[in-house]
């Protein structure tokens, strides 16, 4: 009788460890001075200047798979949270979304944090904006993971993009995916 109560506790403890927890937080957001919204979960470390453009969020929308995620907005630029695998290694990063870009890109910062071996890309010839050519290294990630969409086998090239993100979420990512961006809640959702 004993032992069978044991089990039981056992189990009852061991189920609450294994229940997901719900995690919910605030976050701050404030537009500075070139019309850039940011965003911090520190409300320190918004500059005291911006604290009268300062409002609280609560995140609702925590899951990063999910179908409606947040995006940061600089101008006219969406920079999507993106997650990137390479050989078993997964890294989070920021793509700006780029709807003129053929093919997705890597920061040489997000090649080297994926443990990318330049001896293990191909090169690979790339025009960009302008009409320039580019050598590149070409690799193959394992996936790329933006809300509920993941591409298994993506092509990518390394190559700088810009200096507010960790790459380019192109048109092999994007093409066939439906999704709405709303540029004043911040957002992206996907599918209909």
């Amino acid at each position: 009788m004993k032992t069978m109560i044991v089990q039981i506790v056992s189990l009852v403890v061991l189920a609450v460890f294994l229940l997901p927890l719900s995690v919910r937080c605030e976050f701050y957001q404030y537009e500075d001075e070139n019309g850039t919204v940011n965003f911090t979960d520190d409300p320190a470390k918004i500059p005291k200047k911006f604290n009268k453009k300062k409002r609280t969020r609560d995140d609702d929308m925590g899951d990063p798979e999910g179908k409606e995620m947040r995006v940061r907005i600089s101008g006219n630029q969406v920079l999507v949270p993106v997650t990137v695998s390479y050989r078993g290694k997964e890294v989070k990063a920021t793509f700006l979304l780029d709807t003129g870009a053929t093919s997705c890109t890597i920061s040489p910062d997000l090649a080297r944090r994926l443990n990318i071996d330049p001896k293990d890309a191909d090169i690979a010839l790339a025009q960009v904006v302008g009409g320039a050519v580019h050598t590149v290294g070409h690799v193959k990630l394992d996936y790329l993971l933006v809300g509920p969409n993941r591409k298994y086998d993506l092509d990518a090239s390394v190559i700088t993009s810009g200096k507010n993100n960790d790459g380019l979420l192109g048109m092999n990512f994007l093409r066939e995916l439906r999704y709405h961006i709303d540029f004043n809640s911040h957002t992206i959702r996907w599918g209909d």
